[in-house]
């Protein structure tokens, strides 16, 4: 009989309550949750108390949870990392006591952050961390290549409709999001994120930029890269991108690449806040055949991926349709257990973050390029932005009571903007696309920076 793994989850969020709490309850013969770690007091208690947390297995630090665990007092075999906001310094100290850990995207917002985890992984010459992307095992992910084989692969046609969060959680019934922790608390959390975009960005992105690579790549297009992975390997090379409407943020992203086969990749991302219901597709083509995906989300633990594949033989047209036998999370905690037990290598971990990353960073370069620009400051820009930022920590203390809209953040993942917020261009939409499929054409004066866009709501 499989061992029962003590599993202690950090972060009490939406996608902790909706997505990874369900089935730890459900897969009782496999896991026990022994802790719950959230930094907001209400939530931590309201969350324990639905989840049947007791007191004395709450947690108010991952520095807690490792004193305790250090101490002896707790005894774990796996942790789950779904906090908001930045992952590394916490999951660097979960892993350094040989904790595996499944960590919600994104892994880190730079090259030069995820680098950290996936040194320390080289040195403890193990792997230790997977990414929490379940449609790389659903069934009919996985399964994808058995259809279709790689050297037979001509095209993959991957696209999302991602609505706001009511259509992907609302039926979960999540405990209220607190925002109860000190104004000097979250403010350092909120700066430390932005300090974290704007490594990963660039110094000459603006903050439309840095709201579209957090909420539109690293939490969009980036689960459609693990998948497409999942199945035929990462794209090696990027061919063309786009971003449409002009000044909409995250708005809809296209980005075509090319496998090491040489086959084609399409990935289209649109952000319709207001749209019914998720919807996510997969069209795989080959000289012979034809298959396609229909993927559910994540959240809707019931729902089941199905796959139709059409070929002819013998002069008739056969199609062949088969659904998935279960979720996709529930398979994603199965590789979990046999990656903690067993030691099977997770299908993305922190070198396959570093080499997402390098790439989206090249997907946003190539959008604002289009639009004119660059993320790289001019030596002019770079000296007149050094002052600023000088005072500004000069004057820290002083601060504190700076009005909202003198700041310029990104929100912390995990919210979910007001309605009024929703997409709203910089100014009257001329619905022009910033089109990067001729290799940097010329486009249209940058958008205002506005620091209240939405959020992916997925993530």
């Amino acid at each position: 009989m499989p061992k029962i793994l003590n599993i202690a989850v950090v972060g009490a969020g939406t996608m902790a309550q909706a997505v990874h709490l369900p089935v730890l309850r459900r897969r009782w013969d496999r896991f026990s949750v022994a802790a719950l770690v959230d930094h907001s007091p209400r939530r931590r208690r309201e969350a324990s108390e639905v989840w049947g947390i007791e007191e004395e297995r709450r947690y108010e630090t991952v520095a807690d949870l490792v004193a305790a665990v250090r101490a002896r007092t707790l005894s774990l075999d796996g942790v789950l990392l779904s906090t908001d906001g930045l992952h590394v310094d916490d999951l660097l100290a979960i892993v350094r006591r040989g904790l595996p850990v499944m960590v919600e995207p994104p892994l880190g917002y730079s090259e030069e952050e995820i680098a950290k985890v996936a040194e320390f992984e080289r040195i403890a010459g193990r792997r230790l961390v997977m990414l929490a992307h379940p449609q790389q095992y659903d069934d009919s992910v996985t399964r994808m290549s058995e259809h279709i084989a790689t050297k037979d692969l001509r095209m993959v046609d991957h696209e999302v409709l991602m609505p706001a969060s009511q259509p992907l959680f609302g039926q979960a019934h999540v405990t209220t999001s607190s925002y109860d922790l000190p104004t000097e608390q979250r403010t350092a959390r909120r700066k430390a994120l932005q300090a974290a975009v704007e490594a990963g960005t660039g110094d000459g992105a603006t903050q439309r930029d840095r709201d579209l690579y957090v909420k539109g790549l690293l939490t969009g297009v980036a689960h459609q890269m693990a998948v497409t992975e999942a199945a035929y390997g990462p794209i090696e090379k990027l061919v063309a991108v786009r971003h449409w409407p002009k000044g909409v943020i995250p708005g809809s992203i296209e980005l075509l690449g090319e496998l090491g086969s040489g086959a084609q990749v399409r990935l289209v991302w649109h952000y319709l806040p207001f749209a019914p219901e998720y919807s996510e597709t997969l069209q795989v083509l080959s000289a012979r055949r034809r298959m396609r995906l229909e993927l559910p989300a994540p959240s809707h633990g019931d729902a089941r991926s199905t796959v139709s594949l059409r070929e002819k033989k013998s002069g008739v047209v056969q199609e062949i349709a088969t659904t998935a036998p279960k979720g996709s999370a529930e398979l994603m905690w199965e590789a979990f257990h046999a990656f903690v037990e067993k030691g099977e290598a997770p299908l993305a971990g922190a070198a396959e973050a570093l080499r997402q990353v390098v790439l989206l960073r090249e997907v946003l370069a190539t959008i604002v390029e289009a639009d004119g620009r660059s993320l790289e400051a001019e030596p002019e820009e770079a000296d007149a932005a050094t002052a600023p930022r000088a005072a500004e920590q000069d004057d820290a203390e002083q601060t504190d009571a700076v009005p909202a809209a003198a700041t310029v953040e990104v929100e912390l993942p995990g919210t979910e903007p007001a309605p009024e917020t929703l997409e709203q261009p910089a100014a009257p939409s001329t619905e022009e696309v910033v089109d990067a499929w001729a290799g940097g054409g010329e486009g249209g004066p940058a958008a205002s920076e506005d620091p209240a866009v939405p959020q992916d709501p997925r993530r």
